[in-house]
């Protein structure tokens, strides 16, 4: 079904296209007016006027551009005819140059196909003789055009573009009248029930479109400047017509800038005897092209965007297939419009989780990800990403113990297997030893600010010098796991900690303890209220022997499964809370604190 749904939009957007094409223009040069119509309406101006005026001052600035476009390639094209003479002369001296620096390879070739051609003769025993005909050559000509029929020619191709520019013009004034009307609509049609999230999902598109549109028409606007000049100090003839080019044709991603620096390079190649000349408008657009897409680009909005890379060359792909060159254009501001939409409507999701840049999974997915596939490596490498921005004990309790948790969840519900929990506990167990011996680097020198999970660590896993700590796993197959977290965070943080394996208390035998001086017993791992009555005796029995000593359970499940009337469960619910509760000495025992 939803492969029919997209084979069917697709179809509806390539038969639509004429229509289409000049809605969503206009769409789009309202966006770029709203902003001039507001800055109007702040002079206090009325709304009919102020929309009038950035009318107008658009289309003198079309007028303008297209005057200087006009009036430049008319100059130009007197001298074409010598100009096309002198790059034929010039492509044939770098032939004639060619030949000369590699005739040996040539007479290898042409030598190589005679000595075929004559083999072939020799095996066809048929000698090559010239043969004569009497018949004569017949050309059969078309009728001359009538002078109608001419007009139509020449008139009816430069009708279209004017005909699509007036319908996007009217379009766009109707739209910039209509504004908070149409606004009002597209809010029903979205879900009127949820007005927060269809007007974030409003407000947010439009800003995102606005800012995009705004810094992309700026930096073209500047690249086509910078070229104008450029190529006017160069010498390069009608520096006017290649800069207002440059600038309009940076709209098409990828291969505008490209297309661009072919006419310049032409010219100068044309104007200038030598190559100095064309070396010149090469080392131009080299050096600004780059410096404008990875440079000033991304320091304006590369990162605001919200597209993946990926996203960016299959929208233009898929845009440049359904509509054409228009579709290559507008290919980027339709994707993004496509996935804002997807962050605030379920209706459109897929198009975030395909398109948007945000992560597909959550961290705590990722490794849980990473460690059921059993690639324990690929877990180490993003941990060592993570611990860029969070200190060890954050990453910890909001990615592995998320992770196991998950896990946990996955089988409650039958989807994976209780047995295939004892592999992602050893795989778990592989990422924790590798970063047994991480250092948290100080956020302040990074530039990063600590968040809130950091402070927590910072006041949570300290002052613990010199304490004793037991530290027992539970029978959980992930029990291993969170225990081995807990134990390595209590001896950063200088506990004396011993650890021991669950079957040394079984059948609740606390005598097999080794260590009778422990001043917190802490059994580790996933707990809920059912986990928790079964050890419940094991409790009671070390607070019997162990008079003093505080006996913490941790951690929560995370779920609660308590029934209307009955005390919710308590537990440890985080790596932070349980090294606090340490350095209190603070029982914690499931439904007793």
């Amino acid at each position: 079904m939803p492969w029919l749904v997209a084979a069917l939009a697709t179809t509806a957007l390539y038969i639509g296209k004429s229509v289409l094409i000049p809605i969503i223009l206009s769409v789009l040069v309202s966006f770029l007016l709203s902003p001039i119509v507001s800055l109007f309406r702040r002079a206090g101006l009325p709304h009919a006027l102020a929309i009038l005026l950035a009318i107008v001052l658009a289309l003198s600035s079309f007028g303008a551009v297209t005057t200087v476009i006009v009036t430049q390639a008319a100059t130009l094209g007197k001298d074409a005819p010598a100009y096309a003479e002198r790059i034929t002369d010039k492509l044939q001296d770098v032939r004639s140059e060619l030949n000369q620096r590699f005739s040996f390879l040539l007479n290898e070739g042409e030598g190589s196909k005679r000595a075929q051609a004559t083999s072939r003769r020799h095996r066809a025993n048929v000698l090559p003789r010239a043969t004569a005909s009497g018949a004569l050559p017949v050309e059969v000509q078309a009728p001359p055009l009538t002078a109608t029929e001419e007009l139509k020619t020449f008139v009816l191709p430069a009708l279209a573009p004017l005909e699509t520019t007036l319908i996007v013009l009217v379009v766009t004034i109707f739209i910039l009248f209509q504004k908070d009307d149409l606004r009002d609509r597209v809010i029903r049609l979205m879900g009127a029930a949820d007005l927060h999230r269809t007007t974030v999902a409003l407000n947010d598109g439009a800003k995102r479109l606005s800012r995009y549109f705004l810094s992309q028409f700026a930096v073209n606007c500047a690249f086509g400047a910078i070229v104008w000049g450029a190529l006017f100090l160069i010498g390069v003839p009608a520096p006017g017509l290649w800069g207002i080019l440059a600038g309009l044709l940076r709209f098409v991603p990828y291969i505008g800038s490209i297309i661009a620096a072919i006419g310049p390079l032409a010219l100068a190649a044309a104007v200038d005897p030598g190559w100095e000349l064309t070396t010149y408008v090469a080392l131009l657009f080299v050096v600004l092209e780059p410096l404008t897409g990875y440079v000033v680009e991304p320091l304006l909005y590369g990162h605001s965007t919200g597209l993946s890379p990926v996203s960016v060359v299959v929208a233009t792909l898929f845009w440049t297939w359904v509509w054409g060159p228009v579709g290559l254009v507008l290919s980027m501001p339709l994707t993004l419009t496509l996935v804002v939409l997807g962050r605030h409507i379920p209706a459109f999701a897929v198009f975030d989780i395909l398109l948007g840049d945000r992560p597909a999974l959550s961290p705590a997915e990722t490794f849980y990800q990473r460690v059921l596939a059993g690639h324990p490596a690929e877990a180490v490498d993003q941990a060592d990403v993570l611990l860029e921005s969070m200190s060890l004990t954050a990453y910890y309790d909001n990615v592995v113990l998320g992770a196991i948790r998950l896990a946990s969840a996955d089988v409650d519900r039958g989807a994976v297997r209780r047995s295939a929990m004892h592999a992602v506990c050893e795989a778990t167990l592989e990422v924790l030893a590798a970063l047994s011996d991480h250092e948290d680097r100080p956020l302040a020198n990074a530039g990063l600010a600590p968040s809130s999970s950091d402070r927590e660590s910072e006041g949570g896993c300290s002052d613990l010098e010199g304490h004793s700590v037991l530290c027992v796993p539970g029978r959980g197959p992930l029990d291993a796991a969170v225990s081995a977290m807990a134990t390595q965070l209590l001896r950063r943080a200088g506990c004396n900690v011993e650890e021991q394996v669950r079957d040394r208390l079984s059948n609740g035998n606390v005598d097999t303890l080794p260590s009778a001086t422990a001043e917190t017993f802490c059994i580790l791992g996933l707990f809920d209220r059912r986990a928790a009555a079964r050890i419940e005796p094991l409790i009671l029995r070390l607070k019997d022997q162990y008079q003093g000593a505080a006996v913490v359970l941790g951690v929560e499940r995370g779920s609660d499964d308590a029934t209307e009337g009955e005390e919710a469960f308590k537990a440890v619910s985080s790596l932070i809370e349980l090294c606090a509760a340490v350095g209190k000495k603070r029982d914690i025992l499931g439904g007793r604190t």
